[in-house]
């Protein structure tokens, strides 16, 4: 596998400061909407990282004016030209990018500003902790375009429930920090100011866990139902960083994962 540096993207720009990476969707001129290329990326970039070991945070963010503005007029206006096939290759697509980002085995912090909207407002569903700035703006806009968000409704479910994602996808009103905080679209709003001091203080503190802690976390959200929870325990409690977690505690001492990111 190639080494993130060595990856070639047009759409986003992926940093790595020791175990922390960044993926910036970096289509600012069109305030970072969703292109056929850009949704390629994002897949591919997630589906790498859910197995390099070098990796325990990612921060998804915008460059620009804006965290995601959803999708790509034009992309979305050349669909009409698509058959019936072409165009649910690209609803397929879609699904597949969310779907990477949910199958992630690493935490996912979404900084967000401006505005996220559509699929914008998508990404936000699948974070594992969101922030935003105070004045960003959120939509689930499709219905205005004469589509719906059908793509990421399952995901919508999980994150906001059904009384909200119908409301909001039925309307496709515009709403603020406030509300978004108050239905569970986002976990903190902070000025534009400090929210990078907030995002980096959030990320060292997920590098105080174990990352297999939190992979198995994650896997256990996603899969609660069918999951032995008993059985899950015990094998965590016997694993190496299990036993390295309850010895660091007893000796008053920082277990051997711990790591800080200035």
């Amino acid at each position: 596998m190639k080494g993130l540096t060595e990856m070639t993207n047009k759409t986003i720009k992926i940093t790595q400061n020791k175990s922390l990476v960044r993926i910036a969707f970096n289509r600012p001129e069109v305030l970072n909407a969703l292109s056929e290329t850009m949704i390629l990326e994002i897949t591919k970039i997630f589906q790498s990282l859910n197995h390099n070991d070098s990796v325990r945070v990612i921060i998804l963010e915008g460059i620009g004016k804006a965290f995601s503005a959803g999708a790509d007029l034009s992309y979305m206006k050349n669909s009409g030209e698509l058959d019936l096939d072409q165009n649910e290759l690209q609803g397929k697509q879609l699904f597949e990018m969310y779907q990477a980002i949910e199958d992630c085995s690493k935490p996912v912090i979404v900084k967000a500003h401006g505005y996220a909207i559509g699929g914008g407002f998508g990404f936000l569903t699948l974070a594992d902790i969101s922030i935003a700035e105070t004045n960003t703006k959120f939509s689930l806009s499709e219905v205005k375009l004469g589509i719906n968000p059908a793509v990421i409704g399952p995901f919508c479910l999980k994150k906001i429930g059904l009384s909200h994602f119908k409301s909001l996808g039925i309307s496709g009103e515009l709403i603020d920090t406030e509300r978004a905080l108050r239905i569970g679209l986002i976990h903190q709003v902070v000025s534009a100011e400090s929210i990078e001091e907030v995002v980096m203080k959030r990320v060292n503190q997920l590098l105080l866990a174990g990352p297999n802690a939190i992979s198995s976390f994650k896997s256990y959200c996603n899969n609660m139902n069918s999951t032995n929870s008993a059985a899950l325990i015990a094998q965590l409690r016997a694993s190496e960083e299990g036993q390295e977690g309850l010895a660091a505690f007893l000796e008053k001492r920082k277990p051997d994962w711990s790591e800080t990111i200035d």
